[in-house]
């Protein structure tokens, strides 16, 4: 059986890339909201940037996927919550997205800390955002909560 979806995103933006901003929207219509130079380079900006979205969608898809492997393995997790930290770096060439660490923590009962771990990196390398995201180097840190002693 073959499967493909096509999902959509819009932005606009006014102004000059210092002193203007934007809006993002999801095409589901989840999410629309503004973002600007500031939300990117700064802390404590109340907009979005690239950056937190990408890394919305990689953590998002890496916790599908690893709920998925588990489940499929016979262990559905309990909770799995994931964080994705995305770092943005001013280079010779221009600003890159250097590196995103994912850190996942799982409350998975029947699963040891090793199988969490390999599962965990399963995931990471199949999941299709990271995949989308090979440029980028992709950095996983695993927790098993509880699951078997």
């Amino acid at each position: 059986m073959s499967f493909a979806i096509t999902r959509t995103a819009q932005a606009s933006w006014r102004g000059t890339v210092a002193e203007g901003g934007g809006r993002l929207g999801l095409g589901s219509g989840a999410f629309e909201g503004p973002f600007t130079l500031k939300a990117r380079v700064e802390d404590g900006q109340p907009s979005a940037n690239p950056e937190e979205l990408i890394g919305a969608a990689n953590a998002g898809c890496f916790t599908m996927s690893l709920a998925d492997l588990l489940t499929n393995a016979g262990h559905p997790p309990e909770e799995l919550r994931t964080t994705a930290r995305v770092r943005l770096e001013q280079r010779p060439e221009g600003f890159r997205i250097a590196r995103i660490t994912l850190s996942t923590e799982g409350e998975v009962p029947g699963v040891d800390d090793a199988q969490f771990q390999e599962f965990a990196e399963r995931a990471k390398s199949t999941c299709p955002v990271s995949l989308a995201l090979a440029g980028t180097e992709i950095a996983l840190e695993a927790r098993l909560l509880y699951g078997t002693p």
